[in-house]
């Protein structure tokens, strides 16, 4: 299991056609690469959450655009897709404490490399107790 903080950024936008597009767009033209996305829609405005190649850069870009931006701090956690994973994790940190507001991954197959986004209340401890399971 391999740990890192990394600064995430969450837009809110329109709900509407071509929204995603044009947030995409700015960050590429700048090359500015997307390297994990999460978008969450509602009634009136959808939430566009990701890790960038340049998060300082990204920032200034879409809100210099007129997009609403906040960067959160997240912990990224890279393992091997196995049963009960995701199980083990929320556990330790349930018992450390620390809650998970929400996150997101994907797996390419099941047995393969996954990478999951994890907005705890306490990244760096989250990291510390992860870490504590990974060499256990």
């Amino acid at each position: 299991m391999q740990l890192h903080l990394q600064h995430q950024l969450s837009v809110a936008i329109e709900n509407t056609p071509g929204r995603l597009a044009a947030v995409s767009r700015l960050l590429a033209d700048r090359r500015i690469n997307i390297q994990a996305l999460c978008v969450i829609d509602n009634v009136e405005q959808g939430m566009v959450r990701m890790l960038v190649s340049d998060a300082a850069n990204a920032r200034g870009v879409l809100e210099f655009a007129g997009f609403p931006v906040v960067a959160a701090e997240v912990l990224v956690v890279e393992l091997v897709d196995q049963l009960g994973q995701l199980s083990r994790i929320a556990e330790a940190l349930g018992t450390g404490g620390v809650n998970i507001e929400y996150a997101y991954a994907t797996v390419d197959h099941a047995g393969g490399p996954t990478r999951m986004v994890m907005k705890t209340t306490k990244p760096r401890k989250a990291k510390e107790i992860l870490a504590a399971l990974a060499a256990s």
